[in-house]
């Protein structure tokens, strides 16, 4: 955005406040705000911020062993293309923000630069990805008991829509203000649970579109009387909100993903990212399904997945290979990335994936035989056989895969994942010591 324009919508709608966000490894939205008045000291130099701010946990809690102590400073530089007027709190605006170093190279734990790497790192290859992030949350209103979700209804009821309309239209707008193209809205089958899918967009595009939209979510939610949540399993007795990554690599005008001849219209080079995704799938969930609740999400027949296999349209499969739309086959088949919830980094989960990605394009890693069925009804012999394993069964297992995983490790960064390692170990040992109401209570609102 030119400086002059973004400089007219600053006085023209009486921005007071300008927000310089970043989300950092933990999965939790931060920043600084500024006045207008400051905007060309801001773009020029960034905001000071002390480099261990990027290693604490949900909890604010800096590990004892993290390598980044209170001793040193990077920049948040904010990307002027960013800038949104915030229509749901007048007065405030806000723009995405990088890390950078004091020189204003990009900051080696930034998850938004490890993205652009990656981005460019298929632009070499003449590639680009399109995705979409496809979140489910919680919608509650205040009782005489506390906050409850605002419905018991069924999955995609009438009467459940009547009942969240007056939070969804607001939210609807809003969200189109900022640019995001809203595709769909339903409730989804836990009491209160929403989905609004949204358009697709180019690499960076989709990861800084989630932040928005959950950002957008919950100010939306406030300004109407409402509280959302993006915790995955909010109650056993509820279904998870889970955050399903559609994708699709393309060249220049064509979905690589598609191929006419293929089964189930999928090319090789879709076979052989989804065989580098099921290879490195638990190793992935470390930074797809971040948090020690997202494991109880992982339940047979909860439309969740919790096998490392693939299906054609199959939801309980790992990735789910999407059928394409009658006569746009060529632009819409897509897969659907299924074990990862609303807690995640966007910009860490994409990189992972198409780390992983390409590890099986450039190995043609087979992903196997696809799963016609929902692989719970299978024997453990049959599952066996189809070298179909178990998920991790908690955020430990998962960090142990990553830790250990040559191809991640190498890369998304040694430093980066040891200090994710070291502040993940943590946050679980905190939650270890609160039990299970102090997860719910540490995770329901935070994200």
């Amino acid at each position: 955005m030119q400086r002059e324009l973004l400089e007219k919508q600053l006085r023209e709608q009486k921005i007071e406040l300008v927000r310089a966000i970043y989300m950092g490894p933990d999965g939790i939205t931060r920043g600084k705000a500024f006045r207008p008045g400051e905007l060309d000291a801001i773009l020029e130099s960034g905001i000071g911020l002390t480099q261990a701010q990027m290693s604490v946990t949900v909890f604010d809690h800096l590990p004892s062993l993290s390598k980044y102590q209170p001793v040193g400073e990077v920049r948040i530089r904010p990307d002027v293309d960013t800038f949104q007027v915030l229509p749901y709190l007048p007065g405030h605006a806000r723009m995405l923000a990088d890390v950078e170093t004091l020189q204003g190279d990009p900051w080696e734990l930034c998850p938004r630069s490890l993205l652009k790497d990656f981005l460019s790192r298929l632009a070499a290859r003449g590639l680009q990805i399109q995705t979409a992030f496809e979140n489910e949350f919680t919608l509650s209103d205040q009782t005489e008991t506390g906050w409850e979700p605002v419905d018991q209804l069924n999955c995609f009821s009438s009467a459940a829509m009547d009942l969240a309309s007056p939070f969804i239209l607001p939210l609807i707008d809003a969200l189109e203000q900022q640019g995001i193209k809203v595709e769909k809205y339903y409730p989804e089958a836990g009491p209160g649970q929403q989905e609004i899918p949204i358009r697709h967009q180019a690499g960076l595009l989709a990861a800084d579109q989630q932040v928005v939209f959950k950002e957008t979510v919950r100010g939306v939610a406030l300004a109407h009387g409402y509280r959302v949540s993006f915790m995955p399993k909010i109650s056993p007795a509820f279904a998870g909100n889970g955050c399903h990554i559609h994708f699709s690599l393309w060249d220049e005008n064509r979905n690589l993903f598609y191929d006419p001849a293929g089964e189930f219209n999928l090319s090789g080079t879709a076979r052989h990212f989804m065989g580098g995704i099921l290879k490195h799938l638990p190793a992935l969930m470390a930074l797809t399904a971040p948090t020690t609740n997202s494991y109880r999400r992982f339940v047979e027949r909860c439309w969740s997945s919790s096998y490392t296999c693939w299906g054609p349209d199959n939801r309980e499969a790992s990735v789910r290979a999407a059928s394409g739309y009658q006569g746009q086959e060529a632009a819409t088949v897509n897969l659907e990335y299924r074990p990862c919830d609303p807690t995640c980094n966007p910009y860490l989960a994409l990189s992972a994936l198409i780390c992983a990605g390409l590890d099986g394009i450039e190995n043609e890693l087979d992903p196997g035989d696809p799963v016609l069925t929902d692989p719970a009804l299978l024997s453990a012999e049959e599952r066996r056989a189809l070298n179909m394993n178990a998920y991790p069964t908690d955020l430990e297992t998962a960090l142990s895969a990553l830790e250990q995983n040559p191809v991640l490790l190498s890369g998304l960064g040694e430093n980066r994942i040891t200090d994710y390692l070291t502040m993940k170990r943590a946050e679980i040992s905190m939650i270890d010591s609160l039990g299970d109401e102090g997860e719910r209570q540490a995770y329901e609102f935070r994200f």
